[in-house]
C-alpha cells in the first residue's frame, strides 16, 4: 500500500478552505449591504494555486513506482478519469437544475449553456456550467500530458516536463494569440504550477527530504508577504499569468515540499486530513451553494446590517462543508470504490508501491 500523505491532504482542506473564504468575501460584497469581510480574504484564490501545486507532487509520487508500458500509463489515465469526471458532473447536473429553474435571475441562460464542453472539460470561450471547472480543464490536460510523458524511460521524466514547460511557455510568449481556447491552455502559465509540483515530488521520493518547517514557514511568509500588497493596493492588484506563478505558486511549492516532508516525521491533525479527504467535493460544490444561499439571503434580509453578514459567512460556510461530508461519504467513496473494482477487472494494475519511512525512489 501507498503511504498516505497526512500533510498534503491536510493541505488540500488548506486551500479548498482558501477557495471557500474568498468566494464568500466575493458574494458578501456583492449581495450584501454591509460586508465586513477584509480585503485580503479575497487572496483566497490562491488556493487554486496550492491545489495545481499538490497536482503535479501527487502525480510523480503515485506514480514513482509504476511499470513502464502502455497498459500501465493506461491504468494510470483511468484511475485520474474516475476520480475526477463522476462528482464533476454530478455538481454540473445540480447546476444545471438551478439554470433551467432559476436561469431568469442568473447571469446566463441555460440555452447559452454547452454540455458538451462542459461535460467533457474541453477548452471553450466560455466558462463551463459548473464555474470552477475551468481549473479541471487544466487538470486534465496536465494528466494527459504527464501520462504522455510517463511512456519515455522515466529517468526522462524530469527533463521532459521542463521541456515541456519551456515549449509552452516560449510559445505563449512569442506567439501571437489566436484566440483559440486549447493555444490559450497549452501555452497557459499555470502549467507552470504542475511542473513545479512535480519537482517537489522528485525532491520527496528520492529521499532529499529535510528542513521540512522552515521551507513551509518560507512559503508561508512569502504567502502573506503578497497578500498583504494585495489588501494594501486593492483587489485590482491580483497577480496574473507568470506573475500569478511568482507569486503564489513559487510560495504553494515551498508549502508542498515541507508538508510532505512532515510526514516522514509528526501526524497530521485528524480535522485537517479528514477536511482534506472532502476537499475535491468542497470545490465542486461551494460555489453553488453560495451564490445560491446568497440570492436568498440579500432578499430575505434586503437591510440587514453586521449581523446579517455574519450570519451569511457562517451559514454559507456550515452549508458548504456540511454538503461536502454528504457528498464525499454518500457519493464520492462509493463511486470511487466501484471503479477502482472495475479497473482491477479491466485493465493491469500497477505493482504494489512500498511503504517504507526511509522510502528514496530512482527518479534522477
Amino acid at each position: 500500500m501507498a503511504m498516505k500523505l497526512e500533510w498534503i491532504q491536510a493541505l488540500r482542506a488548506v486551500a479548498a478552505v482558501m477557495v471557500l473564504i474568498a468566494h464568500l468575501t466575493q458574494h458578501e460584497l456583492r449581495f450584501l449591504n454591509a460586508a465586513l469581510s477584509p480585503l485580503w480574504t479575497s487572496a483566497g484564490v490562491s488556493g487554486v494555486d496550492l491545489f495545481f501545486v499538490i497536482s503535479g507532487f501527487v502525480m510523480v509520487y503515485v506514480t514513482r513506482h509504476m511499470p513502464a508500458g502502455s497498459p500501465y500509463v493506461g491504468r494510470f489515465l483511468y484511475a485520474r478519469i474516475t476520480r475526477i469526471y463522476p462528482p464533476y458532473w454530478l455538481a454540473t447536473l445540480g447546476v444545471l437544475a438551478g439554470y433551467v429553474v432559476f436561469g431568469s435571475v442568473l447571469s446566463r441562460e441555460a440555452g447559452d449553456l454547452n454540455l458538451v464542453t462542459s461535460g467533457l472539460l474541453w477548452p471553450d470561450q466560455d466558462l463551463p456550467i459548473l464555474l470552477v471547472g475551468w481549473t479541471m480543464i487544466h487538470e486534465m490536460y496536465f494528466y494527459l500530458v504527464f501520462a504522455a510523458l510517463l511512456l519515455a524511460p522515466r529517468r526522462l521524466l524530469p527533463v521532459l516536463l521542463a521541456a515541456w514547460l519551456g515549449l509552452a511557455a516560449i510559445a505563449g510568449l512569442m506567439v501571437p494569440s489566436s484566440g483559440s481556447p486549447v493555444f490559450d491552455l497549452v501555452t497557459h502559465p499555470l502549467t507552470a504550477e504542475f511542473v513545479l509540483g512535480c519537482g517537489a515530488g522528485f525532491l520527496v521520493v528520492s529521499g532529499r527530504r529535510t528542513l521540512a518547517v522552515p521551507v513551509i514557514a518560507a512559503g508561508a511568509l512569502c504567502w502573506i508577504a503578497v497578500t498583504a500588497s494585495i489588501a494594501w493596493t486593492g483587489h485590482e492588484s491580483m497577480p496574473e499569468g507568470w506573475y500569478r506563478v511568482l507569486a503564489y505558486g513559487l510560495p504553494a511549492t515551498l508549502m508542498v515540499y515541507g508538508a510532505a516532508c512532515l510526514d516522514w516525521s509528526f501526524k497530521a491533525p485528524r480535522a485537517l486530513v479528514a477536511l482534506g479527504d472532502w476537499s475535491y467535493a468542497l470545490y465542486l460544490i461551494h460555489l453553488p451553494v453560495i451564490a445560491a444561499l446568497a440570492r436568498f439571503w440579500s432578499g430575505a434580509f434586503p437591510d440587514g446590517g453586521p449581523a446579517s453578514s455574519i450570519g451569511f459567512l457562517i451559514t454559507g460556510g456550515a452549508l458548504s462543508l456540511a454538503g461536502a461530508a454528504v457528498m464525499h461519504h454518500l457519493f464520492e467513496k462509493p463511486v470511487l470504490a466501484l471503479t477502482r473494482k472495475a479497473g482491477d477487472r479491466m485493465l493491469p494494475a500497477a505493482r504494489p508501491i512500498a511503504d517504507t519511512p526511509r522510502e528514496a525512489t530512482k527518479i534522477w
